[in-house]
């Protein structure tokens, strides 16, 4: 499949103008294109500009409103929870880290929810703007059911992500771990089945729930927990956290993006850790530098070059994209040209 590298600041611009086409805020359009954007240049591209189509379809038939207000409904100290109102995921998720950020620094630690949300791309975007102030970040999030409880064969909860990052060398890099609680993403199997190849042993189930290699039959079925029960513990508590306990959807009722039955429903959990409610951020900056040394320097395997810390692969990949530009497949660009024909927007490619 052939590809074209645009340029990280023409995606940008062009998501902005693609948003604003369908009403939306400056303001809020620069937070959904930078989140997108930023997917792409980490090499995450099916959080990337290819959701933009699917976002503007869901704001052009009412299953997002970009005029939602982002209202605080309770707030209690350092916890708060926020109503999204159906907006966008990432202007509501951007709103709960700078709640966030702003109550961990005057109370040590905070928890933002969000409910009646969409999709917020990649876990990783609202981590590192709290890494970049110096904090701890946590990102949860629930999400559209891909993944049977364990042992049964009808999906029922997402592949609900869980994100938590550590500040290094004064807020500017940091380590990422942002992680599915799925063994692999469904577009994966998507691609296995359009080029006709299986897929590798666990990492679906079929309808009835059996292991299945064969990606059509995993595509009615369900993607299997990272480590059997494990994920699925995991992906229940997180939809537990985010769906019920903010008061949003959960289990069956969170919507997909292309599931235009009805509002996504998504909700998720902003935290943050001010380091220096536990040590002085200098001291933490000099045992992290070490820390990062020690796990580097251990000893490897054969055919291994490096060990990597959650992240440092996204990071060098944004590095490269930075200056080569960032690579779309063709059925990307087609889709973002028709996009474009039907609002009159300028493209970059």
């Amino acid at each position: 499949m052939s590809q074209k590298f645009i340029k990280a600041e023409d995606l940008f611009n062009f998501c902005i103008n693609i948003l604003k086409s369908v009403g939306v805020s400056e303001e809020d359009a620069k937070i959904v294109a930078d989140s997108l954007v930023m997917a792409n240049l980490r090499g995450v591209d099916s959080h990337g500009v290819a959701r933009l189509p699917a976002y503007v379809e869901r704001v052009l038939r009412g299953l997002i409103n970009p005029q939602g207000p982002i209202e605080i409904v309770k707030e209690h100290g350092a916890t708060a929870l926020i109503d999204a109102h159906n907006n966008f995921g990432p202007v509501a998720a951007m709103h709960a880290v700078n709640l966030a950020a702003e109550k961990a620094k005057r109370f040590g630690v905070s928890c933002v929810g969000v409910r009646n949300a969409n999709h917020f791309g990649m876990a990783a975007y609202y981590a590192l703007q709290l890494t970049k102030q110096k904090l701890i970040g946590i990102v949860l999030s629930n999400g559209p059911p891909a993944i049977a409880p364990w042992g049964g064969k009808k999906p029922m909860l997402g592949t609900n992500p869980i994100c938590i990052g550590f500040p290094m060398s004064e807020g500017k890099d940091a380590i990422i771990l942002d992680m599915a609680t799925s063994t692999v993403a469904r577009g994966k199997i998507r691609l296995a089945a359009l080029k006709g190849e299986k897929i590798p042993e666990g990492w679906a189930f079929d309808e009835n729930g059996n292991p299945t290699t064969d990606p059509v039959a995993a595509l009615r079925g369900t993607l299997a927990p990272i480590g059997g029960p494990k994920g699925y513990g995991l992906a229940l508590a997180l939809d537990v956290l985010c769906g019920l306990v903010t008061g949003s959807s959960y289990l069956q009722n969170v919507k997909a993006l292309d599931d235009f039955s009805g509002p996504s429903g998504t909700g998720f959990f902003i935290e943050a850790i001010d380091i220096e409610a536990f040590i002085p951020y200098q001291e933490y900056e000099g045992k992290i530098a070490e820390y990062v040394k020690i796990v580097k320097s251990c000893p490897r395997r054969e055919g291994v070059n490096e060990i990597f810390l959650p992240g440092e692969i996204e990071k060098r990949e944004m590095e490269r994209r930075i200056k080569s530009g960032v690579p779309l497949d063709e059925e990307v660009i087609e889709n973002l040209r028709k996009l474009a024909e039907r609002f009159n927007v300028k493209t970059p490619f």
